[in-house]
C-alpha cells in the first residue's frame, strides 16, 4: 500500500539532495541556480506527493497539500524554460517584457493557487480510501502552460544543439534527451491522464524527474567539470 508513496518520496528527495549538491558546485553560476531550481520544485513535488497519498484528511489535502503539489507544478517549467534560455549560453537574448511575461504568468497561477482560486483537484476521504477529482477547467489551463513552457524550452535547446560545437554540444543533447524522456513522460501520466481522472500512474512522474535531473545534472554539471 505505502510502496508507491514511499518510492516518490524517495524520488523527491534524492532530487532536493541533488539541486543542492549543484547548486554547491557554484552558488553564482545562473545555470547552477536554475538546474537547482528545477531539482528542488520537481523534488518537493515529489515529497508532497508522498503526503497526497498518505494523508487521510480531506481539509488538509485540499487546503494545504492540493496547493502545494499544484505549486511546485507550476514553477518546473518555468525553472526549465529558463535553464534552456541560459545554458550554456543565450543564443538571442529576450527583451525585458518579453521576460517579465515568462515569469509573469507562473506567478499569477500561484497566486491564483495560494487563494484558492486556481484549483487542480478535490480531494475526498471515502471508508478510509482516498478519491480525487480534477477540477477540468483549471487543470486545462495548468495544462497548456505546462506543455508551452516544455515545448518552447526544448526548442531553445534543438536550436542551440544544431549551432553548438564540441562539449557544449554534448551537454545540450543530455539536456534535451532529458527533456523528452522525462517531461513528455511525465506529462501523459501526471497531466494528460489526469484530465480523463486516471490517478493511476501518476506517483510514477516523481520517479521519472528523479531519471532526467540524475542523469542530465550529473554529466551537465558534475562530470563535464
Amino acid at each position: 500500500m505505502y510502496l508507491k508513496p514511499i518510492l516518490a518520496l524517495i524520488a523527491g528527495l534524492v532530487n532536493v539532495i541533488f539541486g543542492f549538491l549543484i547548486l554547491r558546485k557554484n552558488s553564482k553560476n545562473s545555470n547552477n541556480i536554475a538546474y537547482f531550481f528545477l531539482c528542488f520544485s520537481g523534488g518537493m513535488w515529489g515529497v508532497v506527493k508522498f503526503f497526497q497519498l498518505t494523508v487521510l484528511n480531506a481539509e488538509i489535502q485540499n487546503q494545504l497539500i492540493m496547493k502545494l503539489v499544484f505549486i511546485f507544478g507550476v514553477i518546473a517549467p518555468l525553472s526549465f524554460l529558463l535553464l534552456a534560455y541560459n545554458f550554456p549560453y543565450k543564443i538571442r537574448k529576450y527583451s525585458k517584457i518579453k521576460l517579465f511575461l515568462i515569469n509573469l504568468i507562473p506567478s499569477v497561477l500561484v497566486f491564483l493557487i495560494i487563494i484558492g482560486v486556481f484549483r487542480k483537484h478535490e480531494t475526498f476521504i471515502i471508508n478510509g480510501a482516498i478519491y480525487r477529482e480534477i477540477v477540468f477547467y483549471d487543470f486545462a489551463i495548468f495544462a497548456v502552460y505546462f506543455f508551452t513552457y516544455v515545448l518552447w524550452g526544448f526548442f531553445i535547446l534543438l536550436e542551440k544543439y544544431l549551432k553548438a560545437e564540441g562539449i557544449f554540444r554534448s551537454q545540450v543533447s543530455f539536456l534535451m534527451i532529458a527533456t523528452i524522456a522525462t517531461f513528455l513522460t511525465t506529462g501523459v501520466v501526471s497531466i494528460i491522464l489526469l484530465l480523463f481522472n486516471n490517478f493511476t500512474y501518476d506517483w510514477l512522474g516523481a520517479v521519472f524527474l528523479l531519471i532526467h535531473f540524475s542523469i542530465a545534472g550529473y554529466h551537465i554539471f558534475i562530470k563535464s567539470r
